[in-house]
């Protein structure tokens, strides 16, 4: 009798011993595989982190579990949303300000400009006017003195 229950113990231990190197075999090599990709494939393993959390997220309403789990990511989430929106807010609000600070430098400058040309062309078209008619009375003159 004692023989048999030495021999269950052992196959028992056995069992138990070989299911624990199982155990810690898979876990060697999942270390390994992780470490694998964070170090060579960083890219692939953000896709499949990704993947993850999008499947929690996706199916948090089916169980408690996984509401419990995926709480802190939907926070983080939200927040994520939340300053996504305000940086687009700032940004749009600084585009503006710079636009409209560039488009009235620009008016400014414009009129500026546009102002001194119309004054040179008056300027210009009063002198043409002036020398235009001392030509034309000086055209008169001679045409008097040669009849």
């Amino acid at each position: 009798m004692q023989e048999i229950i030495t021999s269950l113990w052992i196959l028992a231990s056995g069992i138990l011993s070989g299911a624990w190197d199982l155990l810690a075999t898979t876990i060697c090599w999942l270390n390994s595989l992780l470490l694998v990709l964070h170090i060579d494939y960083p890219r692939l393993e953000g896709l499949l982190i990704g993947i993850l959390l999008s499947w929690l997220l996706i199916r948090r309403d089916r169980h408690p579990l996984l509401r419990v789990l995926s709480a802190p990511l939907k926070l983080v989430v939200d927040i994520l949303d939340l300053v996504w929106d305000q940086v687009i807010e700032v940004v749009s609000d600084v585009w503006d300000t710079a636009r409209g600070w560039v488009v009235g430098v620009y008016q400014y400058c414009r009129n500026k400009v546009k102002g001194l040309l119309d004054t040179c062309l008056n300027t210009l078209k009063s002198s043409y006017q002036w020398v235009m008619g001392k030509l034309r009375s000086l055209k008169e003159q001679l045409a008097k003195k040669g009849e």
